[in-house]
């Protein structure tokens, strides 16, 4: 069991699914889905208990992008628990246009 722990502290959640540990269905409401288990079902195709197009509204409202689930799939579970105990929360870059100045012709 400690072995095991060890092993998987030290692998990335992509390296877990190779190895068939994140192959089940995911059960959650999109809402209740980590970001990592939105990138799985919505990019990856991991199944879900819920439609695809429930899982693309929340893909787009969170502002989840194809290159943030590469991020995320790569990070290791030692990465990741580090950042959770100095509650550092990674977020996806913002897609979003962002308001241009208004000009005054005189």
């Amino acid at each position: 069991m400690v072995c095991s722990l060890t092993l998987l502290s030290g692998c990335s959640a992509m390296q877990a699914e190779a190895l068939g540990l994140r192959s089940s269905k995911v059960m959650k409401t999109p809402q209740q889905m980590s970001n990592l288990e939105i990138c799985e079902t919505y990019a990856y195709g991991r199944q879900s208990k819920h439609t695809r197009v429930a899982i693309a509204s929340e893909w787009t409202k969170r502002g989840i992008n194809r290159k943030y689930c590469d991020k995320i799939r790569k990070e290791w579970y030692v990465t990741k628990a580090a950042k959770a105990l100095v509650n550092i929360e990674e977020k996806p870059a913002s897609n979003k246009v962002k308001p241009v100045n208004s000009v005054q012709i005189q």
